[in-house]
């Protein structure tokens, strides 16, 4: 079963042009570790389908520390402050 990927093609090329286009990150900068959650969901019509899947190219209590800081950045777009 082929799973359209294009969304998380969209999503990854939308978020390193806002990485490139940040004038915080220096012009030789590079990425270093990666974390992705992916959620996998049923088409309509299917029964009810959930699936996360988490891929970490860090160490594991380094990927634990960059989920606690996206789950602040992700608290206060919610929330604002």
């Amino acid at each position: 079963m082929a799973i359209d990927q294009s969304g998380f093609g969209q999503h990854i090329q939308a978020l390193m042009q806002e990485i490139e286009e940040d004038p915080q990150i220096p012009e030789n900068a590079k990425i270093g570790r990666v974390v992705t959650i992916v959620e996998v969901v049923g088409s309509d019509g299917e029964k009810d389908f959930a699936n996360i899947r988490v891929s970490s190219t860090a160490r594991p209590y380094v990927a634990l520390g960059f989920l606690e800081v996206a789950k602040a950045i992700q608290k206060k777009l919610m929330f604002g402050g």
